[in-house]
């Protein structure tokens, strides 16, 4: 790179060269870029911010085949805009859900987005303030029932339910599982679970609601519904690695954040899944 520029820079003795440096070296800069950043700052030394992600709409969406490639959704448009704010550069990274956990707890990467607080995460990730908060419903389908409700933990007895390892449903969900022997079996994605769900191989999955509701809409699911009663609510951050440089930026990370959702940032992005009481919250 030092080089071509160099050799570039020796052309610009007249006005023709200028015009010919100036669309070379953007030409150039493009190719110089990592594809999937958000290019905050001009300082070259500014050492980027890794993000790890995976399909998981609607907060995070990619749209090639694979389910690979993340290249939208509202945890992205938000990261987007506090890094930009920061003039930190972003790296984007794909990993499956497991892996994202064992990459932070290493330090590989620097930031997982929308992630719940639990006594083990925090033993090797910090958290901001709150980025949203959700319910977890148990979702099911009218082809199994004409209508589910519940009301306590034991309701849920020999019910078969599938749920996705590695995610967080709660602390009374756990210690439920336990002390009333609940049938729980998991996948690795909620979309596993809803395909489970709508062929009638199990009876029901807990879902966050605005990742359910996305999930439902993609996959044409039109016979699954949801119990209205919540097994958790749910409070999603950003949890930071341990490890990484932005441990020491999370109070100017929670600022930002604060101030994103009084000033109309959260609200534009959010769209109609918007809910006002987040500003206050901490």
């Amino acid at each position: 790179m030092r080089l071509v520029v160099s050799g570039l820079f020796r052309l610009v003795s007249s006005r023709f060269f200028r015009c010919a440096y100036r669309s070379v070296l953007a030409l150039v800069l493009c190719y110089c870029v990592p594809a999937f950043s958000n290019g905050a700052g001009d300082n070259p030394d500014q050492q980027a911010a890794r993000i790890v992600v995976e399909h998981w709409p609607p907060w995070e969406i990619a749209d090639d085949e694979k389910r690979q490639q993340v290249t939208r959704g509202y945890a992205i448009e938000i990261i987007a805009e506090l890094f930009s704010r920061m003039s930190i550069p972003l790296e984007f990274q794909y990993a499956p859900w497991r892996r994202a956990l064992q990459l932070i707890k290493t330090g590989e990467v620097d930031l997982l987005p929308m992630v719940a607080e639990n006594q083990t995460r925090a033993a090797y990730m910090v958290f901001t303030v709150p980025v949203y908060r959700d319910p977890i419903l148990l979702a099911y389908s009218l082809d199994t029932y004409k209508h589910f409700s519940w009301q306590h933990w034991a309701d849920l007895s020999g019910y078969e339910i599938r749920a996705v390892r590695g995610y967080h449903y709660g602390d009374n969900w756990r210690d439920a599982v336990q002390e009333y022997g609940l049938t729980v079996s998991e996948s690795a994605t909620d979309e596993q679970n809803l395909k489970m769900l709508d062929q009638g191989r199990v009876e029901l999955t807990p879902l966050l609601y605005s990742n359910g509701v996305s999930l439902l809409k993609g996959h044409g699911y039109e016979r699954i519904r949801f119990a209205e009663k919540p097994v958790f609510t749910t409070v999603l951050r950003f949890g930071i690695s341990k490890k990484s440089f932005l441990v020491k930026r999370l109070p100017e990370i929670n600022i930002h954040l604060n101030t994103m959702k009084r000033d109309g940032t959260f609200k534009r992005i959010l769209g109609a899944l918007y809910r006002p009481r987040l500003r206050d919250k901490h």
